[in-house]
């Protein structure tokens, strides 16, 4: 199991001159350094307007049976589908949580296996969650109680308990390794109270190996050799969000504090590698906006009285200027702009593999981005009546 150590939690506003090598750029992207840390900040994205990354306006697959439904395996009638992932030669795999099954395709389409299936046996699934794929393709397919680790023919591996079982509490794991044998605990259920300004909480975060099944050896890897990540609040503050970190190459974290244009790369031992910065406009929080929350917030309470704004003692200033993250294969990262409230396509900021701010990329109506690779976007599309299918779209890059 590796140590970490606790990772800083100033935020660098400016690069002290002395500490720090001369730019190499100074117009519209900087890299510069602070004791170690490279700090890489956009002023414009680097894409020209309509020079940039575009998603083709028709999917190159579509998988699934439509508002008709049906019996071809091709096309199933999915239910409610969990993850979509891409395996090293182009196979779809994805979920379907209402018959806790996961699909396999291959690289046109075409069916090839289902296994898992509702039960409690070996490798069948108890109220399913998700899936994952896994370097070698090993797939896992988490439900509310384990990982179930399978091969890419759908042959049922081994089974890996998440909860504790005596207390039925989760172990806490948020992330795992490529070849998903290692993962990111945290022991997150001491947290009661927000800490700092903004409210902001900090939370412990350790790799481990698969020892972590045992609720005191996920204390034994938090206390005294953390990984500290600051994030809002689990309680809602309106105009926030939480984002969870993500795994970057190897160990590397990737994660940010949503109300800042900047991200952090973290390396296994908890040290700052990168600051990534981009000045995008923030989007105000408008007045009408404000009055719009209070009048349609409701406390589940007899009294049924209504939260107003003036209950949190902190409030944001603007909206988030993401809510998710994702990395491609090619070293991209992904961030998703939080949606206004009437449906909108996905809009994604890209930021290059070497920090830069390249531009935005709009999603077909109705699509939601879960991978990016093999020069295609990944995700699951519904339309006017919510009926999903999975699709693909070729991702055409200009600029």
């Amino acid at each position: 199991m590796t140590r970490l150590s606790p990772a800083a939690t100033v935020v660098l506003l400016a690069c002290l001159a002395a500490a720090c090598e001369a730019p190499r750029e100074v117009a519209d992207f900087v890299e510069t350094d602070s004791a170690g840390v490279a700090i890489l900040e956009s002023f414009v994205p680097a894409w020209e307007t309509d020079a940039g990354w575009t998603v083709a306006a028709e999917p190159e697959l579509a998988i699934g049976a439509g508002p008709a439904g049906g019996d071809d395996p091709n096309h199933p009638p999915w239910g409610r589908v969990r993850g979509v992932n891409v395996l090293s030669n182009g196979s779809l795999v994805a979920g379907d949580a209402s018959t806790s099954e996961v699909m396999v395709f291959d690289s046109t389409g075409r069916f090839m296996h289902r296994f898992g299936g509702e039960g409690e046996g070996p490798g069948e699934l108890e109220d399913f969650a998700t899936v994952f794929a896994c370097e070698g393709d090993t797939i896992i397919a988490a439900d509310a109680y384990a990982y179930n680790y399978f091969a890419a023919d759908g042959r049922f591996l081994r089974r890996l308990p998440t909860v504790d079982g005596r207390t039925g509490i989760p172990l806490g794991v948020f992330l795992r390794s490529g070849d998903c044998r290692r993962f990111l605990v945290t022991d997150r259920y001491r947290t009661t109270e927000p800490e700092g300004p903004e409210g902001l909480t900090s939370w412990d975060f350790a790799w481990t190996d698969e020892s972590f099944i045992g609720r005191d050896t996920v204390a034994r890897a938090i206390a005294g050799h953390e990984m500290r990540y600051a994030e809002i609040f689990i309680r809602a503050v309106p105009w926030t969000t939480r984002v969870q970190p993500i795994r970057l190459t190897g160990d590397d974290l990737l994660f940010g504090y949503s109300q800042r244009a900047e991200l952090r790369v973290v390396a296994a031992d908890g040290s700052l590698k990168r600051i990534l910065r981009w000045h995008a406009p923030p989007d105000p929080i408008t007045a009408e906006e404000r009055q719009e929350w209070n009048d349609q917030q409701e406390v589940g309470s007899e009294s049924g009285r209504r939260i107003q704004l003036s209950d949190f003692p902190w409030l944001p200033e603007h909206k988030p200027f993401f809510d998710r993250l994702l990395a491609d294969d090619e070293g991209n990262i992904w961030v998703r702009t939080p949606p206004p409230p009437d449906p909108a396509p996905e809009r994604w900021t890209v930021l290059g593999s070497e920090g830069r701010w390249l531009g935005a990329v709009l999603m077909p109506d109705g699509f939601g981005l879960n991978q990016v690779a093999r020069g295609r976007v990944y995700g699951i599309h519904r339309d006017e009546l919510g009926v999903p299918t999975v699709r693909a779209y070729r991702l055409e890059k200009g600029g």
